[in-house]
Parts: C-alpha cells; structure tokens; sequence
C-alpha cells in the first residue's frame, strides 16, 4: 500500500508493533487506534461455535535443518519464544459442500495469524491451504453434494453458472488456490500526516487538515 519509503516503513511500524509509541499529535494517534483489518476466509468444514475470541500465542520453528520455517501454536512447543496472536472470527453461513465462510479480524499483526489460527485452533484450516491444513485436505472430498439450506429447510445444490469457465485455483479445481480474502482495510492516511510525522510537529498545516484522516479500502 505504501508508495514511498517514508510511508512504507510507517506501515511497517504499525503493523509490526502490538503498542506503538504513542505521538504529540492526537489526530495521528486516533487514526492509528481506528485501523481495522477483515477478512474472509473459505475454510473446510465449520467452526464449533459460531463467533468467539481466538487467543493462542504463536512461535516459529526451523525444520528441514532450518531451510523451511513454520508457525506453530505456541502451547504446542514448550520454552519456544511465543508471540501474543488474537483474532475475531465469526460464521458467515450454513457449511456447503463441506465448506464454510467465515470472517477473520486480527487483532495482532502475526505472520500467518490468520492460516495457524484457522487450521489449528479452529480445526478448519482455509481451503487451498496446504502449509497448515494438508492432513485435512487429503480427506476432503469436492464432489458437489445436497445439503440443507438452515433459513429455508430446502435442500441446497452447488450450480455453476452456465457459460462460466471454472479456472484453475478455484475451490471447484483440484488444486485450489489459498481462499483468504481481504474485505476490508482500514488505514491511517499516511500522506496527511507524513509531514507532520517527519518534522515532529504537533499540528497539521492548513493545506492538509482538509484531507480525511483515515483511508478506506
């Protein structure tokens, strides 16, 4: 999203600190507090429960004599250094053809948060997922399947509408593609206050307190 160096490594800093240092202005500090991350994500089956709070640590390890690196739920590797992961989930809708969507917010910004989060402490790893979910997609089965349809009780066929070419990667293919989707980001507007950021000022000038403080995606 950045496009300078400037706002490339502010980007960095928000996303990378749990508690950012706090700055003199309190537009700049609103703005970062009011950043919003959402996305969905199609996982295979569906959660126990609908919605809830995910609170489960994450730690890196070094396999293949550290030529690969994989996250990991943090409970599960003892005195491995952990980092603190949080993320609200929510089930969008009735599972079909074995699948669910479900909506993710990150509270944290963790690498690969929102794939360790679904595949093991939900247990519905994202489809297209191999990393994290492989044992599960080998025992899934695609074959388009009737299934009830929760708000009308009528049964509820997969259908591919006509004159449409399923391409490769879709979750109808046989090798999907990763299916985490980012819905909805929102971010601080970093052009607005990047001056005021570089100079350490405590006012916004004149020419940019016109400009909205926060940028919608």
């Amino acid at each position: 999203m950045g496009r300078t160096k400037e706002s490339i490594s502010h980007l960095h800093w928000l996303f990378n600190d749990i508690n950012p240092a706090k700055s003199s202005c309190k537009a700049w500090n609103d703005a970062c507090d009011a950043k919003f991350q959402r996305y969905w994500a199609l996982v295979i089956g569906t959660p126990k429960e609908n919605e809830g709070l995910i609170r489960s640590p994450l730690s890196k390890i070094l396999l293949d004599d550290g030529k690969t690196e994989r996250v990991i739920l943090a409970q599960n590797v003892g005195l491995e250094p952990s980092q603190e992961a949080v993320t609200e989930y929510r089930v969008l809708g009735p599972m079909i053809n074995g699948c669910s969507w479900v909506e993710l917010r990150p509270l944290t910004s963790r690498k690969h948060q929102l794939r360790v989060h679904c595949a093991e402490a939900l247990g519905t790893p994202i489809v297209g997922d191999y990393k994290y979910g492989w044992f599960v997609h080998r025992k899934w089965k695609q074959m388009p399947r009737v299934d009830i349809e929760q708000r009308t009780g009528k049964p509820y066929k997969l259908r591919r509408p006509e004159g449409l070419d399923v391409q490769k990667g879709s979750v109808l293919s046989k090798v999907p593609l990763l299916h985490l989707h980012c819905r909805e980001l929102v971010l601080p507007n970093i052009a607005k206050f990047l001056p005021l950021l570089s100079n350490n000022a405590e006012t916004l000038s004149p020419g940019l307190s016109g400009k909205p403080d926060l940028l919608r995606f």
